[in-house]
């Protein structure tokens, strides 16, 4: 099982940055292999809310994944589970959880975390390990990167609009 946990200063307060990421359209998009996303349901927010995930790995064909809301704090977190369509015990299924916490001066520390396995049966937690060495945690400081930048930009732009009014 691999475990990556990055965590970066968003300057802006937790509640726009709880409002940038409640949108699960946009939020699932952050990682560098979900193409797109849609809803199984009406339900679009909170726990229990089930989306498909279209994945491309390195120009693949995109493939589509089965994603469900495991856990939704309002204003403080949101968690989903990942898994492959036709084979859920492997392909890398995986949960992913994103958390806000309100730091000092209206800033906000937002932390992504992941968890999950390749499962294969002859190399297990060696090949876990290189996943995450070389490769998932390199993902993961890329998604906080574009979290930090695309709230920052939203926090500006709600500062700038309410200036304006």
């Amino acid at each position: 099982m691999l475990y990556i946990q990055e965590s970066i200063r968003i300057e802006a307060p937790i509640e726009l940055a709880w409002v940038w990421i409640s949108d699960l359209e946009r939020l699932m998009r952050v990682n560098d292999f979900h193409v797109t996303m849609r809803f199984e349901t009406e339900q679009r927010r909170g726990k229990g809310t089930c989306v498909l995930i279209d994945h491309s790995f390195f120009g693949s064909a995109p493939e589509p994944r089965a994603a469900r809301v495991t856990h939704w704090e309002e204003g403080v977190g949101i968690g989903w589970v990942e898994t492959d369509l036709k084979e859920p015990k492997s392909n890398f299924p995986h949960s992913s959880q994103y958390r806000l916490k309100p730091l000092p001066g209206g800033a906000t520390l937002l932390s992504d975390e992941l968890r999950g396995s390749l499962n294969l049966p002859f190399l297990g937690k060696v090949a876990d390990r290189l996943l995450q060495d070389m490769f998932v945690s390199r993902v993961v400081r890329r998604e906080c990167a574009y979290l930090k930048a695309h709230i920052e930009e939203f926090a500006a732009g709600w500062k700038a609009g309410r200036e304006a009014a």
